[in-house]
């Protein structure tokens, strides 16, 4: 069963559902609404200048733009930990676990996404990516070392 904020509030007397939370972060909508409440409630006898209007306009369109390029930067840093765990199927992978457990050793023979990470899967357990001590390709022959 999936436990997502909604299925813990009934578990932990929360807050209605009704009730609004507040949120961390201001968005689009937010900003767009001050700048209206701005405009409306401005001094006739000594208005906002429009260049102060365009400057936070800029602000706010290279902040949008910014949020865009860090999403897009999650998304690619995700396909590209996918791709290295599909290079790793088919291969023979030392994982270490933790400094005091022994090295384990297997082939890679599944890759799944848990959650937003690639997990592969070695006699039977999956381990992350990062666990990776060791990569030998099936042949013998060593193909990269990644710690040690």
């Amino acid at each position: 069963m999936q436990v997502d904020a909604l299925t813990l509030s009934k578990f932990q007397g929360a807050a209605e559902p009704n009730e609004r939370l507040p949120m961390k972060v201001l968005g689009q909508d937010d900003f767009l609404q001050l700048l209206v409440e701005q405009m409306r409630n401005q001094d006739p006898l000594a208005p906002v200048q429009d260049t102060e209007f365009i400057a936070q306009m800029a602000q706010f369109t290279s902040l949008e733009q910014s949020r865009q390029m860090s999403d897009d930067m999650k998304l690619l840093r995700a396909q590209a930990s996918f791709q290295q765990g599909v290079d790793l199927l088919n291969k023979e992978v030392t994982v270490q676990v933790g400094e005091e457990e022994p090295p384990i050793t297997g082939t890679a023979t599944e890759l799944e996404m848990v959650d937003g990470e690639p997990k592969l899967l070695i006699n039977g357990v999956f381990y992350a990516l990062q666990d990776v001590i060791h990569v030998k390709a099936m042949d013998g022959s060593n193909e990269s070392q990644s710690k040690e």
